[in-house]
């Protein structure tokens, strides 16, 4: 189909016909031609001109601070994920540990929004009730942002709170694998849900344990090995006070 572009451009006033002149790569090499005849039967003037350049140089302009903001964003995000994007044998504790943070910023907002759904369905629900795993989770919700701001400070005991923390569920998640995979057909669990935190405590305390990264936290080996011993009996005696108490 043809188009008569003298009908559709006759009516254009100078400045969107030196609009389409101006930039002729945005059109077809037919209606640009029109434009340009229409203009030549015309009297431009060159305060015209001068408005449609600077219109297209306005464009330009923001097109290349958005351009640059793109860049400098891009350049920022790689240069935050660069231990992952490109790992080496060197550890940059200040990288890790910003990656540490923003991982721990992410795991709070999820928490937080699963205990205010668990609250808001109980507020719901007549007959409802809360169990000890509800008050585990905002137990957390507090505590989390205590080791947040210590890791943030670089204060040690950031660091023996949170592999305290990662240490006590990781082994409290061990001791119930015996009766998870016993009963996994009756109870028809999720492998891949059970073993999936398991994993993720075990890579936190890996990271944490590093020496680089215990060093930037001013954590000594001695510091680390009693932080682990100790955390070690306290979940195991607190597994067999929960037997002995629930016969869990």
């Amino acid at each position: 189909m043809n188009i008569d572009f003298y009908q559709l451009y006759k009516d254009y006033t100078n400045t969107e016909l030196l609009k389409i002149v101006k930039r002729p790569a945005e059109y077809q090499p037919a209606a640009v031609a029109v434009a340009t005849q229409i203009l030549n039967e015309r009297q431009v003037t060159t305060d015209e001109i001068q408005f449609v350049d600077q219109y297209f140089l306005d464009i330009d302009n923001n097109t290349k601070v958005k351009k640059e903001k793109i860049d400098t964003l891009k350049g920022r995000a790689t240069d935050f994920f660069e231990p992952v994007l490109h790992p080496s044998e060197k550890v940059e504790p200040n990288k890790w540990v910003n990656i540490l943070l923003f991982v721990i910023a992410i795991q709070y907002a999820w928490s937080l929004f699963g205990t205010a759904r668990r609250l808001i369905g109980f507020l719901q629900c007549d007959d409802c009730s809360l169990d000890i795993t509800f008050f585990a989770e905002f137990l957390t919700l507090i505590y989390v942002p205590l080791i947040f701001f210590l890791l943030f400070k670089r204060r040690r005991w950031g660091w023996i709170l949170l592999f305290a923390d990662n240490l006590f569920s990781l082994i409290l998640r061990v001791s119930q694998s015996y009766i998870f995979f016993k009963y996994q057909s009756i109870h028809h669990g999720d492998t891949t849900s059970f073993l999936l935190p398991i994993l993720i405590k075990a890579a936190f305390i890996f990271f944490l344990w590093l020496d680089p990264i215990a060093n930037h936290f001013g954590i000594a080996q001695e510091t680390k090995k009693e932080t682990a011993l100790i955390t070690i009996i306290g979940t195991l005696l607190f597994i067999f006070v929960m037997y002995l108490m629930f016969g869990l």
